[in-house]
């Protein structure tokens, strides 16, 4: 028992310490200040799908009891929206839609990127002043130049509604169509595919008799029937120092473990090095279910770990289908230095999603000049909202 005691009295002696240094006493923060408080906390993680019918909604509590009112500022990225809701009166029910926040910001629900954040500030006004919810702004000198609310009241106050963030999420997916490579025949590690025409010439490239396979045919059109693709060479001027093109590489579909413990999705992937050009897959057409109107394209790279030149990267997108005609999506163009930066890890490129879609046809290029700068590709998915 004394422990305890002691430890709460410690706490709250730091509280009143702190309160002191950011010039203000115990009494302005719990008496003089405003603060404004939720009844409990509401949800605050919100789907990209819901957008447009999601609120926030919880009561307004004068923690205090001087508050004359209390206004909500929000902002986003680089915009504010100042007074989106203004109260006058407690408790007070909040019902704020999150569609009325992104017209409030003169923004649209295309604006709203995953995991986001959009940061809220409150302002009361009592008989003693105006109180700002935003964070201390303390310069070099302790002194606050901006914002009301320390740390210590918010923790004195845990349903604080003085300064909060809400964020977005996308749902998981269920799969419409998809390939992890796992139906493709495969040989040794260190097989290589023998090409076909000469070895800088941009062609369509064709299995040979025995693995490694750069295409692949699909048995069947259920959603747990694997996609088919088809490679192309595609020769690249300034490449390589050395050459252009290729004769005998690790190019297709392997199972190897050198860089990484294990695919996102099965023991198989689609593996690229040293083409001294491009390789350009190209998967089959997916058809979007009719009716839905939320779906996506994903799948997932390893780059190798190592330097990449100017022009060794991927360059992805998906040939599109819409209600109004034909169109394309670019999904990925990641090149150089970028590539450095997402390397030596399994990296998922996404749409998210995206409305009125009606089929996807991914093609995905890949290009390096040297032996380091390699490819895998895994876990391509094309996929549809639950609900």
């Amino acid at each position: 028992m004394k422990s305890n005691i002691s430890i709460q009295f410690l706490l709250g002696l730091l509280f009143l310490i702190g309160c002191s240094n950011d010039n203000n006493t115990f009494e302005d923060i719990t008496d003089r200040g405003g603060f404004v408080s939720f009844d409990q906390t509401p949800e605050l993680s919100y789907s990209v799908l819901s957008l447009d019918s999601d609120v926030i909604s919880a009561q307004l509590v004068d923690s205090n009891g001087n508050a004359d009112s209390y206004s909500l500022s929000v902002t986003y990225g680089d915009t504010t929206a100042e007074d989106i809701v203004t109260v006058t009166e407690f408790p007070y029910q909040l019902e704020l839609s999150i569609s009325d926040i992104i017209d409030a910001l003169g923004l649209t629900e295309d604006d709203i990127e995953l995991g986001s954040t959009m940061s809220f500030v409150g302002t009361v006004t009592s008989p003693n002043g105006t109180f700002s919810g935003a964070s201390p702004d303390l310069n070099d000198n302790n002194v606050n130049e901006g914002g009301d609310t320390t740390d210590r009241s918010k923790l004195y106050f845990p349903n604080q509604a003085m300064e909060f963030s809400i964020s977005f999420f996308q749902p998981a997916g269920k799969k419409i169509r998809g390939t992890s490579f796992e139906e493709v025949p495969i040989g040794a590690e260190d097989d290589t595919y023998d090409r076909n025409g000469s070895n800088d010439e941009t062609l369509d490239l064709i299995n040979g008799d025995v693995p490694p396979y750069v295409d692949y045919v699909a048995v069947g059109t259920g959603v747990d029937d694997e996609l088919g693709f088809d490679a192309e060479y595609i020769a690249i001027e300034d490449i390589s120092s050395s050459s252009l093109g290729f004769s005998a590489e690790r190019i297709g579909v392997f199972s190897l473990f050198e860089d990484y413990e294990a695919y996102p999705d099965g023991t198989q992937g689609f593996h690229s090095e040293d083409a001294d050009g491009a390789i350009r897959l190209t998967f089959d057409t997916v058809e979007v279910p009719e009716g839905q109107q939320n779906s996506g394209v994903s799948f997932q790279v390893f780059f190798g770990d190592t330097s990449w030149e100017e022009l060794d990267g991927i360059h992805a997108y998906a040939n599109i289908t819409t209600d109004s005609g034909a169109d394309v999506l670019e999904l990925a163009s990641i090149f150089s230095d970028d590539v450095e930066e997402v390397a030596g890890q399994w990296y998922e490129i996404n749409s998210g999603y995206l409305k009125g879609v009606r089929s996807y046809e991914l093609v995905v290029q890949i290009q390096s000049g040297a032996t380091p700068e390699s490819f895998d590709i895994d876990n391509v998915i094309i996929y549809e909202s639950e609900d």
